[in-house]
């Protein structure tokens, strides 16, 4: 299955990510995380964001905020990779 018919699959509805963070696929270039816990890391390549158990990477191009609230992070460009590192101690 090609990575846009996987992304619309699991983000539609929107994914949970533990700890009360979701994440939805608006359109093909909108992205928007709920409960996050603050912006770690912000290029137009990559974008890490801190959650409460954890943090997701996107990966992209010309990844930029459109809007950002202390419960809601809107994210636009062409995302085309999330991962959920392990962090350290954990």
């Amino acid at each position: 299955m090609a990575y846009s018919e996987d992304i619309k699959r699991v983000f539609q509805g929107g994914a949970g990510l533990g700890g009360g963070s979701e994440i939805y696929l608006l359109d093909r270039s909108v992205v928007v995380l709920s409960g996050h816990k603050g912006l770690l890391s912000l290029s137009p390549e990559e974008v890490v964001v801190r959650l409460k158990e954890g943090v997701v990477v996107l990966s992209g191009e010309e990844l930029r905020v459109q809007k950002i609230s202390p419960s809601e992070v809107y994210l636009q460009g062409r995302v085309l990779s999330l991962s959920f590192p392990r962090e350290e101690g954990r």
